[in-house]
């Protein structure tokens, strides 16, 4: 690879699962982090392949790259759950791949798995790479500010309204009862959204 841009070379990886917004978000920093002037380079499967000390599955992104797929689902980075915060190998092959290529920025899109691990790879890198974190989680169970859901969670809930509705006017004809299980690890926030009543505002309680 050449040597780094004068402006820096800007990493961008997924991590968790899938969610509405993903592709928007690597438009969006691939687009500003150009105009700034850095290099951007996307890595395959989230930690995955930086993990095992793998520095192949990356690839350069530019404006053209990205600026068709920022309303398209999924994510053309794809996404993986390895956690490399889990072992400190783990974490010094992460570290390793990304001086190898010169990254001097780092942007993880995910949920609090991600989160933390991004958090470790600016620790462990003393600063050298600058981490920032978009929180991508529909369990909605990062801690941010009051009233502001994570992205993926409205879309998550909004379907979630729709199929519970559909079942309530079900038991209503039918007199059953139906059961829903719903996602969310130790968090309910998508299942109480799901339940909550149509009159009440979107982020009061039940």
């Amino acid at each position: 690879m050449s040597d780094a841009p004068k402006g820096g070379r800007l990493g961008i990886l997924v991590g968790g699962g899938p969610a509405p917004g993903i592709n928007s978000v690597i438009s969006a920093v691939t687009i500003e982090a150009r105009n700034q002037g850095m290099e951007v380079i996307g890595f395959q499967d989230g930690f995955q392949w930086l993990m095992k000390a793998d520095a192949r599955h990356w690839r350069s992104l530019d404006i053209a790259d990205v600026k068709q797929s920022a309303l398209r689902g999924g994510s053309i980075l794809g996404t993986a759950r390895a956690n490399p915060a889990k072992s400190e190998a783990d974490l010094s092959a992460v570290l390793k791949v990304l001086q190898e290529l010169q990254v001097t920025a780092l942007v993880t899109i995910g949920g609090d798995d991600t989160a933390f691990s991004a958090s470790q790879v600016y620790k462990k890198g003393a600063g050298a790479i600058r981490v920032a974190h978009v929180p991508k989680t529909i369990d909605n169970d990062l801690p941010l500010p009051g009233s502001i859901p994570t992205f993926g969670f409205e879309t998550a809930r909004h379907l979630g309204v729709g199929i519970v509705r559909n079942l309530a006017e079900d038991a209503r004809t039918t007199s059953r009862w139906y059961l829903v299980v719903s996602m969310g690890r130790a968090a309910g926030f998508l299942a109480l959204g799901a339940v909550r009543h149509p009159a009440r505002g979107r982020h009061q309680a039940p």
